[in-house]
């Protein structure tokens, strides 16, 4: 038998409120506050008109909220729906030890479970999201390559959504492993629409969201899966992860939780990108740069981050999509330099098209080294600007802001909210949003989580 599988199961059945940290709860509420943010300014992004379309099209019977939409819809489209909306835009949180998204397709098939069932607690959200990125985050420490190495692009990210909402149901343990083994059939890992600025790269958080859903919901009446789904002949770690550290799924479950340690993002791009956001910013604030005083701008990197990021450097200087642009260190860069910030303005259409940042772009000279990889996966990072009359400004950062070592508080991550509200398919009023982060503030006294998701239609 596959005994971690089977501890898995048990780990999820028996984890209670009370077993999480201080630090795991405080993490789970501002994950809870910042995907939502993410899912509102998603209702707008690319592709989602399309998906949301599609799903209103297919109709059936109104379970569950769309957010921003205004209508509800079959709990797996909703969930399908909001999945997407929460990794559209490159706002949702994040490790900074592995290219993970804990959080984005977790939270809103936990709403969806909710609306659901009918009602879902304050602390049994923050217990099953607690759990759910455990297990995700322990997922990405345990296969030897990560995503940005293999391209995988993380195919067990549906273990973590899915072992939230088999706690959010309250499985026992040879239920919670059969909906893990269930889910091991929705496993999805496209690493080539990143490199290609592609929609699927938000599509598969809508497709993990829903496949998640319709794991527990197959789960709770009968339905099987495999048993053995990671240590199995054909299991997911011995057909796609060779010598997986099985360790981080064994030890310090229910005492070590690693939500604990989730970054929040503060810039509309990817996570590789942020560090040189971060040290343009810097550099910027301190010296009163001009943008056209510049002649060069070199940034160092590890060689993970160059090549998810930089290269190839035509395609990065002058991006294709706001995908695209996300992923380039050239343009986002640029548009700090230039604008003084990187969130959704700033990837607009209109921006991509903008020749001064353009131009700055190719200014914007990124380079390898292996000499700068550390324990996360974003290295460190190295920025020399030169300036106009030989005057030189070099700065270099090991974590940008958002990691735990370098905070965003709960008030920062409500400014982010309401920023990302505003972008929202539907006007939301003021006092609505203003109620949301009042109740996620509290979130484990809510007798009742599912009212949050209509005050965002």
């Amino acid at each position: 038998m596959d005994h971690v599988a089977k501890g898995l199961g048990e780990y999820i059945s028996r984890t209670r409120f009370e077993d999480l940290s201080d630090e795991a709860v405080a993490a789970a509420k501002r994950s809870t506050l910042d995907t939502l943010g993410a899912m509102v300014a998603g209702s707008t992004a690319a592709g989602i008109d399309t998906v949301v379309a599609l799903a209103k099209e297919w109709g059936g019977k109104p379970e569950a909220h769309v957010v921003g939409f205004g209508y509800k819809l079959p709990a797996p489209l909703s969930a399908w729906c909001n999945g997407t909306m929460a990794r559209a835009l490159e706002l949702d949180d994040c490790v900074d030890f592995l290219p993970v998204h804990p959080s984005a397709s977790a939270v809103p098939a936990l709403f969806t479970l909710a609306e659901l069932k009918g009602s879902l607690t304050g602390r049994d959200f923050l217990t099953a999201l607690a759990v759910g990125q455990d297990v995700k985050i322990r997922m990405g420490l345990t296969v030897r390559q990560n995503a940005m190495q293999s391209g995988r692009n993380n195919m067990f990210k549906i273990f973590g959504p899915t072992a939230a909402l088999a706690r959010a149901m309250q499985f026992n343990p040879e239920q919670a492993q059969n909906a893990l083994g269930i889910s091991f059939s929705f496993a999805v890992g496209d690493g080539q629409c990143a490199l290609d600025g592609a929609l699927t790269l938000r599509l598969q958080q809508g497709i993990v969201a829903q496949g998640a859903l319709l794991s527990v919901i197959l789960a709770s009446k009968g339905f099987t899966g495999a048993k053995d789904f990671l240590l199995g002949k054909f299991g997911f770690l011995k057909a796609f992860e060779p010598d997986p550290r099985l360790e981080y799924l064994t030890e310090g479950l229910g005492n070590t939780f690693y939500g604990e340690r989730i970054s929040i993002k503060p810039f509309s791009s990817c996570r590789a990108t942020h560090p040189a956001i971060d040290l343009a910013l810097q550099l910027r604030k301190e010296n009163r740069i001009h943008p056209k005083s510049i002649k060069k701008v070199t940034v160092k990197t590890c060689p993970e981050v160059h090549q998810l990021v930089a290269s190839p450097r035509d395609a990065k200087i002058r991006p294709d999509s706001i995908p695209s642009a996300q992923f380039s260190i050239q343009f986002t860069v640029a548009s700090a330099l230039y604008t003084g910030d990187v969130f959704l303005k700033e990837i607009e259409p209109g921006s991509l098209k903008n020749n001064e940042i353009l131009d700055l772009a190719s200014r914007v000279y990124v380079e390898p080294d292996p000499s700068l990889r550390t324990d996360f996966v974003l290295g460190r990072t190295v920025m020399e600007i030169e300036l106009e009359k030989g005057l030189s400004l070099k700065k270099e950062i090991d974590l940008p802001l958002g990691n735990p070592c370098r905070p965003m508080d709960f008030n920062a991550i409500a400014a982010k909210f309401f920023k990302s509200a505003s972008y929202s398919v539907r006007p939301l009023e003021k006092n609505r949003l203003e109620g949301i982060v009042e109740a996620i503030s509290r979130l484990e006294d809510l007798p009742d989580v599912s009212f949050l998701i209509s005050h965002l239609t």
